[in-house]
């Protein structure tokens, strides 16, 4: 049998049990029972009832509070975001910016790079991806982004920028702060999409740098073509691929393309034709020897723009909310990064006992030597065999035809010379991304070689790759004015006050003892803050006559530069702010969103609505309410049940149904009235007053719904054919 469970005793159901007969009294206990568990069951829905109400009630002070915090982050972002600019660059000054405001002094580009990002790029900017992102903040200015990639294959920003718009002039001047970052030092190589501002605007800034378009991007855009030519060939796809893929010199590429024309009969085919046309922008056998470690796509800033719109930034972001968290980006790629320079200095073990080997996991990274590890598992899949015109040269080719060799058959040239110490393939893969080939791999095991001539190994993939620039590469403070370390202070600190903590916890003496000299501690500290702040007083006040007689030298230059037109780029205002004066961006127009043809001829659109409007005051100039109307969108007082606006709107469309009657297109009606409303000063204590319509509006709708405009026609013919039937009733309408 279940037993019974209740908060009350349970001797009042015993008689039931011992006299079952006694059934009158039997039916009133268990009356009884009922009665007691109904009430206890109504006592736990009231006080749920009443623990509902009061969460619900805290979540909308809670949510009150967050709308009120973020109007609040609305206004001034683009100070503050410059605020937190002069931050950064008062932890390193070699934290870098630039801006650039329209001609309404409007923010347009903005450009910055980290301390640690530009010794970054010192060690690792030999080959960089550009790409652009959308909607990363609320402005939707497009987030670029130039990014590398390290001595442990990882991804690492060099620099970061907000564009106003994507033309050519607003790529040239990115580009150009780039450089000037960066001390005018250009990439070997740069990917980027195919963006035809962008094209435009690298050679003309990027003067020396090789500029690459993305094979990913190249085949995604000729995705639709290229899936129907695969339906009606099922080979051509792993034969194009192959040949993509083959690592050989122009000439032989150009004669396997036109194979493959030949065979498939594709000369007329337009997918086919735009490929060939593009080649030299994105095969890459035409800069074989060109160095672009180990990057043929910008699927580096891709993946980085993800994790950017992942984890940091949003949509909603405000610009100063979108840099700080663009910061914690950054700070976050360094820890892996240590956590990866740690992990590499750990011992390993190696495959073979070959003598290169140990080199190499000595000098390459964890990551480099896995990579190097791999492809000598894959180098001992091709057979080798000398070459009858010069020995020091060796052809390699694949024995066994697999998916990852559909070139299998190939015989490639390696020129080993032992005593010049030269090792060099036809594939020129060590030229192309600085790591050996499967090629020269296996040729190595062939002669048991014992050490690779260090020209072979570059310093960006080992473990000594990063250098110490002239600047500190920290963001923040490592250490205080006289360079002691912070972190050595706190921990001799701590210790020490963890001593005192424990001896001062065994006794009532000891425990006075021990807090007594805290608090001593804490005032001779305030004390010292004291005196400093004195010292500064001081020191500012001795400045001030120095900054007299400056100024009075400045105002003589400035009659001087009135006199000759020139000024300058930032407005100086009374609080020597130089950011006071700059406004918000404009909604950005990016590729592909949805606006007007006039919008896109002006470069210009409207700017974002505000996150929350201000309250209304009453006559006190207190505010009227904290709640956000949903019917007339005002902190007024009132919410959308009590809206006058609701009211109005309600007693019109019901007047509008008694003259004309029920109609299909009563939707459009609703939104007629509500822009009308919309537009009208709606006062909370007259109700007889009515709104300031004329005779002929008929609640015309000046929006721009093209969905409703077929509809708007047919409904005017059907109101002029109404207007001839009955007259009488739409004159007692109007009046």
């Amino acid at each position: 049998m279940t037993p019974i469970c209740c908060d009350e005793p349970v001797s009042f159901i015993q008689p039931v049990f011992r006299n079952p007969k006694r059934k009158t009294n039997a039916a009133a206990v268990e009356r009884n029972f009922n009665q007691k568990i109904q009430e206890q069951d109504d006592m736990d829905n009231s006080k749920r009832k009443r623990d509902t109400t009061t969460s619900t009630d805290d979540d909308e002070d809670i949510m009150c509070w967050k709308a009120e915090n973020t109007r609040k982050e609305s206004m001034n972002e683009v100070q503050n975001m410059f605020k937190f600019f002069e931050d950064m660059k008062k932890e390193n000054e070699n934290f870098f910016y630039d801006y650039k405001v329209d001609d309404e002094n409007r923010l347009e580009n903005v450009f910055w790079s980290n301390a640690s990002s530009r010794a970054a790029y010192a060690d690792f900017g030999d080959c960089i991806t550009f790409d652009t992102t959308y909607k990363s903040n609320k402005h939707h200015l497009p987030l670029a982004v130039f990014v590398g990639v390290n001595n442990h294959l990882q991804s690492t920003i060099f620099g970061v920028a907000l564009m106003g718009n994507e033309s050519e002039e607003s790529f040239k001047w990115v580009f150009s702060r780039f450089l000037e970052c960066m001390g005018g030092k250009q990439p070997i190589c740069i990917l980027t999409d195919q963006c035809p501002a962008m094209a435009k605007a690298i050679p003309k800034i990027f003067k020396r740098t090789l500029h690459k378009f993305c094979r990913w991007h190249i085949m995604n855009k000729h995705k639709d073509p290229l899936k129907k030519l695969y339906k009606l060939f099922p080979d051509l796809k792993d034969k194009l691929t192959a040949i993509l893929n083959h690592p050989l010199m122009p000439s032989e590429f150009e004669d396997a393309w036109k194979a493959l024309i030949e065979e498939y009969n594709l000369h007329d085919i337009n997918v086919m034709i735009n490929l060939w046309a593009e080649r030299k922008l994105w095969i890459s056998a035409y800069w074989k020897e060109v160095f672009c470690a180990r990057m043929t796509s910008t699927q580096r800033s891709e993946s980085m723009n993800f994790v950017l719109k992942r984890g940091f930034v949003t949509e909603r972001d405000n610009l100063h909310i979108f840099a700080k968290q663009v910061n914690n980006c950054i700070q976050a790629r360094h820890e892996a990064e240590n956590a990866e320079a740690n992990a590499s200095t750990g011992t390993r073990k190696t495959v073979t006992r070959y003598g290169f080997e140990a080199q190499v996991m000595d000098k390459y990274t964890r990551a480099v030597y896995s990579v190097f590890r791999e492809r000598q598992y894959h180098s001992t899949a091709f057979r080798i065999k000398t070459s009858q015109d010069n020995p020091n040269i060796y052809l390699v080719h694949h024995y066994n035809q697999s998916k990852e060799f559909a070139w299998s058959r190939h015989e490639f040239r390696v020129l080993a010379d032992e005593v010049e110490g030269r090792y060099e393939c036809e594939c020129k893969l060590w030229e192309h991304t600085g790591l050996f080939c499967h090629h020269v791999i296996a040729v190595f095991e062939h002669l048991r070689l014992d050490e690779i001539p260090s020209k072979y190994i570059l310093q960006r993939y080992t473990k000594d790759a990063v250098t110490n620039p002239d600047f500190n590469r920290r963001d923040y403070r490592r250490t205080t004015d006289d360079g002691t370390s912070i972190e050595y202070r706190r921990t001799i600190l701590y210790s020490e006050a963890v001593k005192i903590i424990n001896k001062g916890c065994t006794s009532e003496a000891k425990f006075q003892i021990a807090l007594s000299a805290f608090r001593d501690a804490n005032t001779n500290l305030d004390n010292e803050d004291a005196e400093l702040e004195n010292n500064e007083d001081a020191e500012m006040e001795n400045n001030e006559d120095a900054e007299m007689e400056n100024n009075e030298q400045s105002s003589n230059q400035e009659n001087t530069t009135r006199e000759t037109g020139e000024h300058n780029d930032i407005p100086q205002t009374e609080d020597n702010d130089p950011y006071a004066d700059i406004q918000p961006p404009l909604l950005a127009i990016t590729k592909g969103s949805k606006t007007t043809d006039a919008a896109r001829r002006n470069g210009k659109c409207k700017p974002p609505a505000p996150a929350r409007p201000e309250p209304e005051l009453d006559e006190y100039g207190r505010p009227k309410g904290t709640r956000l109307c949903g019917t007339c969108n005002k902190i007024n007082g009132h919410n959308s049940r009590t809206c006058k606006a609701r009211q109005l709107a309600k007693t019109l469309l019901e007047t509008h149904k008694k003259v004309y009657g029920p109609t299909a297109s009563s939707g459009n009606i609703k939104v007629r009235i509500r822009n009308l409303l919309a537009r009208q000063h709606i006062p909370e204590n007259d109700e007889e007053e009515k709104l300031d319509t004329d005779e002929g509006e008929c609640f015309e709708d000046e929006t721009d719904d093209e969905e409703y405009e077929q509809e708007d026609e047919d409904e005017d013919i059907t109101e002029q054919e109404d207007t001839q039937k009955t007259p009488d009733v739409e004159t007692n309408w109007k009046t």
